[in-house]
């Protein structure tokens, strides 16, 4: 990663996580002042919320607006917390639909945690249908925060449209936002629908070795067979788009690659052969799927025009690399 990436990366890290900090506390106070005055929502209309709240980040994030460069994304952070205050929102009204009086904020940002990574047994551990939740101390639910916002930032910008494309970059975002609601929506129903127990004792400090912030570079192997299989979509339909041209050269010019795989991938790009593509890589790797996914669809989608050959090409790829077929469905709608 170079420097200027890591500083922007971590002013990014910073921000956000103030702007989480922030959303969680107005998240709680908010809520709970609705629901003084309005009656819990129903069991049977979890799936309405998630949806609405899916639909309404969508929104957000479509409409913002993507400055091109490595860290675009910064000028987005506002739109960025936005979405996640809305995700905060929705996991209380779900606990409310539980029946459940009192929403705490470690259960919230558990909730968040086990939908972007692997932390959820950091703060909750799943007892058969009780969880037992560890109360977190200002200091430790303060760094805690950070760390989430580090993984949010890692995520997006594993999207290479989100990176360098404006108008495509928002198409990514929006996608992303819609994606991540649900897969948040799904885990606030497997924690809610359960029985929850404190733990006596308050974590003033968080041991969090497994939450480490990954290097947000792509690595030059995963960004080769992202292009190839970028340009792979862009002459299925056998229409070749000027502009997709250019987002693809652009992409080639900025990813991390070697003189030789650029001199490849521009001789790919200017040839009317299909390129065989080896995704191992990508192979029950699912964070990386998505955003090779997520990259796809918004390429597809940049001449507002999802053509049904580009559907199929995307569904063959997400079964090829083992992407969860009800993911790839809640990303395609």
């Amino acid at each position: 990663m170079g420097l200027l990436d890591k500083v922007n990366g971590d002013m990014i890290q910073e921000k956000l996580s103030q702007g989480l900090a922030d959303a969680i506390e107005k998240v709680s106070n908010e809520r709970e002042e609705y629901y003084k005055n309005h009656s819990n929502p129903s069991k049977n209309e979890i799936s309405y919320i998630i949806q609405s709240y899916g639909n309404k980040n969508a929104v957000i994030s479509g409409g913002a607006g993507m400055i091109p460069g490595p860290w675009g994304m910064a000028a987005s952070i506002p739109e960025i917390v936005a979405v996640i205050k809305n995700q905060m929102s929705m996991i209380y009204d779900i606990a409310k639909a539980y029946g459940h009086a009192k929403v705490e904020k470690e259960l919230i940002i558990a909730v968040l945690f086990g939908a972007v990574g692997n932390a959820t047994t950091s703060l909750i551990v799943v007892q058969g249908q009780k969880i037992m939740v560890k109360r977190v101390g200002a200091r430790a639910l303060q760094n805690i925060i950070k760390i989430l916002g580090g993984k949010i930032t890692q995520q997006m910008a594993k999207s290479m449209a989100a990176k360098w494309l404006p108008i495509a970059g928002a198409v990514a975002m929006a996608t992303w936002s819609k994606y991540s609601t649900h897969q948040i929506g799904n885990k606030a129903i497997e924690v809610f629908s359960r029985s929850i127990e404190f733990e006596n004792d308050e974590m003033l400090e968080i041991n969090t070795p497994d939450l480490a912030i990954e290097d947000t570079d792509l690595s030059g192997s995963i960004s080769k067979v992202k292009i190839q299989t970028l340009i792979n979509l862009m002459k299925i339909d056998g229409h070749i788009n000027e502009k997709e041209v250019q987002y693809i050269q652009n992409f080639i010019e900025k990813s991390n690659l070697s003189n030789e795989d650029e001199m490849q991938l521009i001789e790919q790009l200017g040839s009317s052969d299909k390129i065989k593509v080896d995704y191992s890589l990508f192979k029950d790797n699912h964070e990386d799927g998505l955003y090779l996914l997520i990259d796809l669809i918004a390429l597809a989608k940049v001449d507002e025009k999802f053509d049904v050959t580009e559907k199929m090409f995307i569904k063959n790829i997400a079964k090829t690399i083992g992407f969860n077929e009800n993911d790839l469905a809640e990303l395609l709608n």
